[in-house]
Order: C-alpha cells, then structure tokens, then sequence
C-alpha cells in the first residue's frame, strides 16, 4: 500500500513540479499605439536634426541628438558623421539635407515587448553632393525618456552624385 501511495505522489510531484518551476507571473504591458504618420514624422524629424546638428556649436544640441538613439543606433550615424565632420569643419559648411524619398514604414514588428518599425528614408546632401539612404529600426521608448521613440539600429548607404 505504500508503494503505491509512494508512486503516486512521485507521478504527482512530477506532473506538477515543471508547472510550479516555470510559472510565470503573466504581466500585461499596454504599449501605446502610435499611428503611423507619428512615427514617420518623429523619424523623418530626428534624421534631419541629426543631420544639421552635425557641426554642432551649441554642445547641448549635440548631446540632446545624440538621445533620441540607443547605443547600436548611434555608432553608424557617428561613423557617417566622423568621416563628414573632416569636410564639414575644414569648409564650416553647416548641412542642409533635402529628403528626396518621404519617410515610408517598410515593415512593423513586435520587438521585446516593445512596438518598433523599421523606416527608409533617403537624402541629398547638397554640400557634400552625397545621396545618403536610412533604414532605421524605430522602438518605442519608455515614457520616462521625454520621448515617444528611439532609434535602435541604423542602417546608412551614401553615394556621391
């Protein structure tokens, strides 16, 4: 009789230790739903500030850019920027980029428990004669950031014309 009250609780035990092992507390996240146009804009906005903050003489200005990207977001732009800033300080040219494309969503994901598109836009840069192409992974940012997105990877082609 012990036997099989022994073999009991043992199938028992093993029916539901796995489920009190890996039960999780389910925790619902509401994401705002952000409209597309939002999103489009808020990138479209950030690339030209980015753009024409690239001589910055306001160090501020530089620094406020330079959060609206995560870190893997930022080190293409800064590598695009370095390589500019050579032309850019030797002429004190400041850059007035033309988008030639509008902004256009080209794909919308669920990453990590965060909404996040991935946008293409292109540019000229006259000053440079560069056509400049972006695809940027956009997320949303946590409210607490002061704002609605951030930029987490960034994808850049520039041609000279």
């Amino acid at each position: 009789m012990k036997k099989i009250h022994c073999s009991h609780l043992l199938l028992i035990s093993f029916l539901l230790l796995p489920t009190l092992l890996y039960s999780q507390r389910v925790v619902h996240m509401v994401l705002p739903n952000y409209p597309a146009q939002q999103v489009i804009e808020w990138t479209e906005q950030t690339l030209m500030t980015t753009l024409t903050a690239g001589y910055h003489e306001d160090v501020s200005e530089a620094a406020n850019v330079r959060k609206r990207y995560l870190h893997l977001g930022w080190i293409p732009m800064q590598s695009f920027l370095r390589e500019k800033l050579r032309v850019i300080g030797k002429q004190e040219i400041m850059l007035h980029p033309e988008p030639i494309t509008p902004p256009v969503i080209i794909q919308t994901e669920d990453c990590e428990g965060a909404s996040c598109w991935h946008v293409h836009q292109a540019f000229l840069i006259p000053e440079l004669r560069n056509k400049v192409d972006f695809t940027a992974l956009v997320i949303t940012a946590d409210p607490a950031h002061g704002s609605p997105f951030l930029i987490k990877s960034l994808s850049i082609a520039s041609t000279d014309y």
